[in-house]
């Protein structure tokens, strides 16, 4: 059982989480280099009305990030409860793509161009849209 305890701190300080970890950074890979944000959906208020608030909400989702001209994935993660997550990817262009964890059509998001930078993380939304009107 020790073992099992040693794995789990060696998770949590390599900053691994089941929630948001995206694929560790790769041998030559820059570690402070990718994309990080968050999933959210529309409230799905069908009217909203002034004095009623109708806020986006966290959304877990499945991640995929592929290079702008292939479908091979490059990445792929699992965004939080919260809706956080964070993908080690090296400098370049990206297109970050989200689907539910339910499997259903609906809330969805649109694909998500992103250039990650050299040395530093991008910060990005992915909006899913709850078809809620």
């Amino acid at each position: 059982m020790r073992a099992g305890r040693v794995l789990v701190v060696l998770a949590l300080a390599l900053g691994v989480s089941t929630g948001c970890a995206g694929r560790l950074a790769e041998p030559g890979q820059p570690a402070g280099s990718g994309v990080e944000g968050r999933t959210m959906v529309d409230g799905g208020c069908p009217v909203i009305q002034e004095g009623l608030p109708c806020p986006d909400k966290p959304l877990a989702s499945r991640l995929t990030v592929t290079r702008p001209d292939s479908v091979e994935a490059a990445a792929t993660a699992t965004s939080g409860e919260d809706g956080s997550f964070r993908i080690p990817l090296s400098p370049g262009r990206y297109v970050v793509r989200a689907t539910n964890l339910t499997g259903a059509i609906l809330p969805a998001a649109a694909p998500v161009d992103v250039e990650v930078p050299d040395g530093r993380d991008v910060s990005v939304t992915v909006a899913f849209d709850s078809g809620i009107r």
